[in-house]
């Protein structure tokens, strides 16, 4: 089961999260301190199957709420067919489905009442007997006002506990049976078989609702476990009694990542010992140096008759793991928690608050490849102010937390959406910093500045796509902020040159580079030869399969002029078509489109023959 999106209700600083879609693999909860994010992660952990969800969650302020978490899984067709079967049910599956679970405080789960899927079990069906019960009951309500001697206490149908309201309406019908007589024959004769009908249709809620708890029961262990990572505090050991292997955390882990054997420790021959020990740290080590590049080390286990050691070595000397630093000792755990807890034989979702804080800058590069490796077998979701942990080609993956004193802790995600220059800076940050590690190569010395978003993220789908690395496309912040962004470029040492849409905003730039920041019109380009905007290097129907994701929209305008006559969020459309070309879908583009394309690269490339580096510059002025 894949999450798809979820929503927190009431939970600490939330009142209403708002729907968070999920990516596939890693999705990023960036937002300053006490924006709420750890709170969201919690409500996450919260939601796992084992757990209630905790007495704090309740607001301060509101403490009559009642927390609430929705998630939506994509569940495989396969999963779906096997509980069906379990519960004797004959309902056929032909596609994956898309099933919300609601977990209310303390630890009530319900299914969604929105989604076809629901069907499976008869929620639709539960849906028209609820209304038909209210409606009924309404009729009841009504005869019990027009004949006030009827006696008995009237109630409202809620289904929020039927066995209590089942209750109720024994009482009520028993009140009311002596005193049927005293009322109007034909009055009489509805208000008994209404009453009738009501029991009849609670029934049948009943057994629906009997199917549906069934349902939940054989689909719980499909339900992933929300596993929550808010410190790395516990103290890698420096060894382990040989007492404690079968029981020890950190030796179960091990056994996970590296085929640790505590029996083949213990009890097989020297020489098998001894292969099974090498075997280990080779194993080990093969990996763990792809996430640790911070100087050439080595982790290693040994043993003894009484404990088994842990060693880390450096420059051919060991040490135990307690005497290296706080960052290397919490990136020690790091890896191993997160690498078991991806590759162990169970569905996983792991959430991680704050990872790296205790690492400088490229040590937390080596966490988040360590991160992007593990979501490559299960989906990790982490909180972060970092801008070192976000890239700057992937921005699709974020998810912006801010908290307004109305609205309490909001995701939103769209990261273009907020103005908020706390919340937006990691990112801001993120790809300014991507930029100039880059530049220090020489393929990424080539810098186009682009006026949006939409932008940024079409022209990067076009790079994956075209297979085309030696172009670095960066955010301009808009026509007016993009002299500002090149000057610091070219003050970096790479060339630069400007990309605008082929329209008036294209000429005005043009003037203003020319006469304010002394750029020539030959380091300024558009994305067409004619007239358009970057939307308009698809041909219609491309545009309309790959990026509007319907093949039956009509229209004659321009794909540009549709998009603003629609009302339509440019910059989604583009994240969107982004985040296809990520996810390697196939996008099969007809002629029109390819020659817009290779127009393109090929212009953007021999406008960099032209442009010349600062140093480069400077070398001139002082000849």
């Amino acid at each position: 089961m894949k999450l798809k999106k979820f929503r927190i209700k009431n939970f600490k600083s939330i009142t209403d999260s708002g729907d968070c879609y999920l990516t596939d693999t890693i999705t990023i909860l960036a937002g300053k301190n006490e924006s709420g994010k750890t709170s969201i992660l919690e409500a996450l952990e919260d939601f796992d199957t084992d757990e209630k969800i905790r007495d704090t969650a309740k607001p301060i302020k509101s403490p009559e709420a009642i927390p609430e978490i929705s998630i939506t899984f994509i569940v495989e067709k396969d999963t779906v067919k096997e509980v069906l079967t379990e519960i004797g049910s004959t309902q056929k599956v032909v596609a994956d489905i898309e099933l919300e679970i609601i977990k209310t405080f303390p630890d009530i789960y319900t299914f969604g009442k929105t989604t076809k899927e629901n069907e499976l079990f008869g929620t639709k069906e539960v849906e028209k007997i609820q209304k038909s019960i209210k409606d009924k009951w309404s009729k009841i309500k009504a005869l019990h006002t027009k004949y006030p001697q009827l006696g008995g206490i009237s109630f409202d149908f809620e289904f929020s506990d039927l066995i209590s309201e089942k209750a109720l309406l024994t009482a009520f019908k028993n009140a009311t049976a002596p005193n049927i007589p005293q009322i109007d024959e034909k009055d009489r004769e509805n208000f008994s078989k209404i009453l009738v009908e009501i029991e009849t249709e609670i029934q049948n809620l009943e057994n629906f609702i009997t199917v549906e708890d069934k349902f939940f029961k054989a689909l719980k262990k499909w339900i992933p476990n929300f596993v929550f990572f808010n410190s790395f505090e516990d103290i890698f050991p420096n060894k382990i009694p040989f007492a404690e292997l079968e029981t020890n955390e950190w030796i179960q882990d091990l056994a996970v990542i590296s085929d640790l054997n505590v029996a083949t420790i213990k009890t097989s021959t020297a020489r098998d010992k001894q292969k099974h020990k090498t075997d280990i740290n080779i194993k080990l080590n093969s990996d763990y140096e792809k996430f640790w590049s911070q100087d050439v080390s080595s982790l290693s286990v040994d043993w003894d008759s009484q404990d088994l050691h842990f060693w880390i070595q450096e420059d051919g000397y060991p040490y135990e793991p307690s005497l290296r630093s706080k960052g290397r000792q919490w990136h020690l755990a790091f890896y191993i928690k997160v690498s078991a807890r991806a590759n162990e034989n169970v569905p996983n979702i792991i959430l991680i608050d704050e990872p790296g804080l205790f690492l400088h800058a490229t040590a937390q590069k080596d966490i988040l490849n360590k991160l992007e490796d593990s979501a490559r077998e299960i989906q990790l979701i982490f909180s972060t102010h970092s801008p070192y942990l976000l890239e700057a080609d992937k921005l699709n993956q974020i998810r912006l937390i801010h908290r307004t004193k109305k609205a309490g802790t909001k995701i939103e995600n769209k990261v273009h959406a907020l103005a908020d220059k706390e919340t937006l800076t990691p990112i801001l940050t993120a790809i300014g910093l991507e930029l100039s590690a880059g530049i220090t190569t020489l393929d990424k010395g080539n810098n186009v500045v682009v006026e949006g978003s939409s932008d940024l993220y079409y022209l990067n789908a076009f790079k994956k796509i075209l297979s085309k690395d030696s172009v670095n496309f960066i955010f301009g912040g808009g026509a007016g902020n993009m002299p500002v962004v090149g000057t610091i470029l070219h003050g970096w040492g790479g060339k630069v040159i400007y990309l605008y849409d082929n329209d008036q905003g294209k000429k005005d730039g043009e003037k203003n580079l020319k006469d304010n920041w002394l750029v020539t019109k030959d380091l300024v380009l558009a994305v067409l030869n004619t007239t358009g905007s970057i939307e308009d290097i698809f041909s219609p129907s491309n545009f309309r399969e790959f990026v509007l994701g319907d093949t039956s929209k009509t229209y004659t305008e321009s794909n540009s002029e549709y998009v603003k006559k629609s009302k339509l969020d440019k910059v989604l459309l583009a994240k969107k078509f982004l985040e296809t070309c990520q996810n390697e879908t196939p996008i099969s583009l007809d002629t029109t489109t390819k020659d817009n394309l290779t127009d393109l690269f090929e212009n953007v490339e021999s406008k960099f023959k032209i442009a010349k580096p600062s140093s480069v510059l400077v070398e001139e002025l002082l000849k």
